[in-house]
């Protein structure tokens, strides 16, 4: 029988972010998952404050190029990876200049939320 496929899309992962408890959930989660023999892929936001060089992130070459369609304007996606060697797990970074390379995750340095978290909290309230 074939084994299941699992795609796990997180906000962050540590160690490539601070370990909070989303974080650690989105490290443990799928290497649990994987360990019980489900094939498994882990994407994140690549953020500004991700190191590529510390973090050994390479670009994937028949994954990037690709655009993404968002009201009406294209933004080019560029795919990376890097490997959590003890879980043996590999994390696709998603980045994009428009929405990723600022430094901070859900708030500017003065606390405020970014738009798009503000809009998925309305819609999740509203449904």
């Amino acid at each position: 029988m074939e084994s299941r496929k699992v795609l796990f899309i997180s906000q962050e992962i540590t160690p490539y972010l601070g370990e909070t408890k989303l974080s650690k959930i989105g490290r443990f989660l799928p290497q649990g998952i994987q360990e019980r023999g489900k094939e498994i892929r882990t994407f994140m936001p690549r953020y500004g404050c991700i190191n590529e060089r510390r973090n050994q992130l390479h670009e994937v070459i028949r994954l990037s190029g690709m655009n993404l369609i968002i009201d009406d304007t294209d933004h080019p996606l560029i795919i990376k990876v890097a490997s959590i060697q003890s879980a043996r797990m590999q994390v696709y970074f998603i980045d994009n200049d428009d929405y990723f390379q600022r430094k901070h995750i859900v708030s500017d340095s003065a606390g405020h939320e970014f738009a798009y978290i503000m809009m998925i909290r309305f819609s999740i309230t509203t449904k």
